[in-house]
């Protein structure tokens, strides 16, 4: 069953999208066998940052004021999310790609998924004057170092595998009569198969990457999430990256974003 947020039409529209952003954040959190409880109380601090973004782009030119606006809403937002504890993983992630969709959005008052990320990829190819070196956070160094596209080159490029990857994946899957959970992680899947997740590559290097991007296809290959070879398959991969040491922080974030469009246009 396809379950989606409803939040009340009587809430401002910042408040209805940030609602949206935070249930997105955290459908992607409970996938994992055991969720992380300072990942879902993180989620839930973002509720104020998201709001606040949403609010920022109503009615605003999408220029370089705005984005440092941005910029600024995030990097407040990032520090609150720390409240959650150390530990609480996918803080900047989820803060870029879905915070950058939640302007977006408001930018365009929710006509489409295609324009929000439109809009989004305009605001994240401005520059920002108060953002960090790349060279400061651990996904800038591993663009830098492998020169792949990461996080930032996905907003950059209108998120092409939320759009043309993750959503049709989701989709697809659950027109097959596939659960939500399969749904969700055949879109995750989908997403591993195809990113150069900077998260995977600081952690693993390319051999890490390469070797989670096959076994994901595997899964995929062998009918998704949800059939039995299926399963088998994702239990190697699973095994794989939890010997290794792997996480795919780049792949959770974009799941949060592909969720989030979801929520906002097929709940409609």
């Amino acid at each position: 069953m396809h379950t989606v947020p409803h939040p009340s039409p009587d809430r401002p529209l910042p408040l209805r999208l940030a609602d949206l952003a935070v249930a997105a954040c955290t459908a992607q959190t409970v996938l994992a066998p055991k969720p992380d409880p300072l990942a879902l109380h993180a989620a839930e601090l973002l509720h104020a940052p998201f709001a606040s973004m949403a609010e920022a782009a109503m009615g605003r030119p999408l220029d370089r004021r705005l984005r440092e606006q941005l910029g600024r809403l995030g990097r407040a937002g990032e520090q609150r999310a720390l409240q959650a504890g150390p530990g609480a993983p996918g803080k900047r992630g989820a803060l870029w790609s879905v915070g950058l969709l939640v302007a977006g959005a408001a930018a365009t008052n929710c006509r489409s998924d295609v324009e929000t990320c439109e809009a989004a990829a305009t605001l994240a190819r401005l520059p920002d004057g108060g953002a960090p070196a790349a060279s400061r956070s651990p996904g800038g160094r591993a663009r830098q170092y492998y020169g792949v596209p990461g996080a930032v080159g996905q907003a950059r490029s209108g998120f092409p595998n939320v759009l043309g990857v993750a959503l049709p994946a989701l989709r697809q899957s659950r027109a097959a009569g596939a659960s939500e959970v399969t749904a969700r992680m055949d879109a995750l899947l989908a997403l591993l198969s195809t990113l150069d997740d900077t998260t995977l590559l600081q952690r693993g290097g390319s051999q890490g990457l390469l070797s989670v991007q096959m076994d994901a296809r595997d899964v995929l290959s062998s009918g998704g999430f949800g059939t039995p070879r299926g399963r088998k398959a994702f239990v190697r991969l699973d095994a794989r990256m939890t010997r290794n040491g792997l996480t795919a922080g780049g792949s959770a974030a974009l799941l949060s974003a592909t969720l989030f469009l979801d929520f906002l246009f097929e709940g409609r």
